[in-house]
């Protein structure tokens, strides 16, 4: 089973599986935007190696976690002139 809560400044992820110990990981975020999207997918991404689909560079359907400007922010590449 996996648990997450939120934190004054991130998460906390709690994975159990019978008969071991809990396993518990912290994503800090308390740096602002950038440090709370990294660390946000940072936990996707153990969420994803815990229990999502096995996969390799060579699978024809991948799950993949990006950090991306919104599409209406400055740097977006609509955006350029």
């Amino acid at each position: 089973m996996i648990k997450i809560e939120r934190a004054t400044n991130g998460w906390i992820v709690r994975h159990t599986c019978e008969d071991e110990p809990e396993d518990v990981y912290v994503f800090n975020a308390d740096d602002g935007d950038e440090s709370e999207a990294k660390a946000f997918a940072h936990l996707l991404q153990v969420v994803k190696n815990l229990c999502g689909p096995q996969e390799s560079r060579y699978s024809a359907h991948r799950v993949m976690i990006t950090i991306q400007p919104g599409d209406k922010h400055r740097s977006h590449s609509d955006n350029q002139d």
